[in-house]
């Protein structure tokens, strides 16, 4: 998710889920992993420091935040009605970290495409990865070698995760860098109709569904557009995590 851990946190409770139920949490697009923990009813998760060991190689730091925050600055509503309103990106302070640089985006339409700016990153040799996410809404920017697959590859390598019993839940248009979950060993639900509604973030998409989406494989699954829990429950048996 491009959400961090206490947001996470924060719709389980509201929607009764039980945080005990999952074995780990990978937040902020893939800068940050988390696992559950039984000690603490305040704080039932444990954050994962040697992930960030893991992925930190070439990351910018306090210089490619720096480049972020020039460049956020430059991008202008030309027909704001005052000065407050004519920034269309800002950074999130108070969500940002040392691993993830986060920012608010006004009006996704007047944003450049990522690959703008991952050019622009590229032409200054300041290795990241710029992932447009919640419809355009937030921009996360993270090291180069993080991501949501990334982690579960992660996962895999330092804990022996059977991927063949992960189920990741991607809506049609995810995040711009959602086509990284379309194959593997993972299985992988399509939610169909859960998309970016934002012509400019569609544009972003690396690649297209059609060119990742290998059609014949037995580990995807696409629900129709207009889907319930049943449905749900039934592509889950189809993929063999559940028992009809």
């Amino acid at each position: 998710m491009s959400l961090q851990m206490a947001e996470i946190h924060s719709f389980m409770v509201s929607n009764g889920i039980n945080p005990s139920d999952f074995d780990a949490f990978i937040c902020r697009s893939g800068a940050d992993l988390y696992y559950t923990s039984s000690h603490s009813e305040d704080n039932p998760f444990v954050f994962d420091l040697y992930y960030h060991s893991h992925i930190e190689y070439r990351w910018g730091g306090g210089g490619l935040r720096k480049t972020l925050v020039r460049w956020a600055s430059s991008v202008i509503d030309k027909n704001a009605k005052n000065k407050k309103e004519e920034h269309v990106v800002t950074e999130d302070e108070a969500v940002s970290t040392n691993y993830c640089y986060a920012f608010n985006v006004r009006n996704p339409a007047l944003v450049p495409p990522a690959k703008e700016l991952r050019k622009m990153m590229t032409i200054q040799a300041l290795s990241c990865h710029v992932i447009y996410c919640q419809n355009g809404r937030k921009i996360n920017v993270i090291p180069v070698l993080a991501s949501r697959s990334q982690a579960l590859r992660y996962l895999y390598l330092r804990w022996g995760m059977d991927l063949t019993k992960v189920v990741v839940f991607i809506g049609e248009r995810g995040d711009t860098n959602y086509e990284g979950f379309l194959g593997g060993a993972h299985k992988s639900f399509i939610l169909g109709g859960v998309s970016n509604t934002n012509d400019q973030l569609n544009a972003n998409i690396i690649y297209p569904l059609s060119d990742v989406w290998p059609k014949d494989s037995s580990n995807i699954i696409q629900s129709p557009n207009q889907f319930s829990v049943a449905d749900i429950r039934g592509s889950l048996v189809k993929l063999g995590v559940l028992n009809g």
